[in-house]
């Protein structure tokens, strides 16, 4: 018998056109609140929608974070869940991936890959604590580095050493993505101007200045590495 589970209505529920009235008049009545004049009762309403969002918000976050690989994608293909988890910043992005950067310090083998300005900056990660798989597109391979966009921002992710490393990808002095710069040992030279370079091992400026974010790195065996945000970070230098 064929599966025809994707084209039966859903008993119960409303439809696509049902639920976008929904979300109209719902956020009529939010603004209707503004006009709430005692100040004492507004600011205890919007307090309660605040705590309602925080719930949510935590809540949504930590389901998510269980999700196996893909499953975010499918799930949202549904418009009410698309709309909910876009109000919580939760949506995949559209064009993930990573870019293959040059290995070592030679100006010949640099190719012209342009800079990106960026707002974001290198410290807003989100919460709660949780890991986020390299996209497969990053080949652990020794001497490599990628330029990595992913849910939680640009990332650099190399290797060197036989060890993985990963990095915000925003400089924090010249508030642009290191697309452009070059490796030199564990050093990474920012491509916006001479002196401003990082340790990958740390992530810590030379000289002096603010640094780039770190992030722990884990092999999970068969190739899969997995960057976790807002876990401890060990820093990979050798023992004297």
């Amino acid at each position: 018998m064929p599966d025809t589970s994707s084209d039966q209505a859903l008993v119960g529920y409303r439809s696509n056109e049902e639920w976008q009235d929904l979300l109209a008049q719902t956020a009529a009545m939010i603004g209707g609140l503004e006009e709430i004049m005692d100040e004492d009762v507004r600011a205890q309403v919007f307090g309660a929608l605040a705590g309602i969002d925080a719930v949510h918000r935590e809540a949504l976050h930590r389901l998510v974070r269980l999700f196996k690989e893909g499953v975010l994608e499918q799930v949202v293909t549904d418009p009410a869940i698309n709309s909910l988890m876009g109000m919580y910043d939760l949506l995949p992005p559209e064009t993930p991936g990573c870019q293959k950067v040059w290995d070592f310090l030679d100006e010949d083998a640099v190719p012209d890959l342009g800079t990106r300005n960026s707002d974001i900056g290198t410290s807003a990660m989100p919460e709660p604590p949780h890991w986020s798989p390299v996209p497969d597109a990053a080949v652990a391979e020794e001497g490599s580095a990628y330029m990595c966009e992913m849910d939680e921002g640009p990332l650099l992710v190399l290797r060197v050493g036989k060890a993985d490393f990963a990095l915000s990808a925003v400089c924090p002095s010249h508030r642009a993505t290191l697309e452009g710069g070059a490796r030199d040992g564990f050093t990474w030279h920012c491509p916006h101007g001479p002196g401003c370079s990082y340790d990958i091992r740390n992530g810590n400026r030379l000289g002096g200045g603010p640094g780039l974010q770190p992030f722990p790195v884990r092999d999970e065996g068969s190739g899969r590495r997995m960057i976790g945000f807002g876990v401890p970070f060990e820093p990979k230098l050798p023992a004297f």
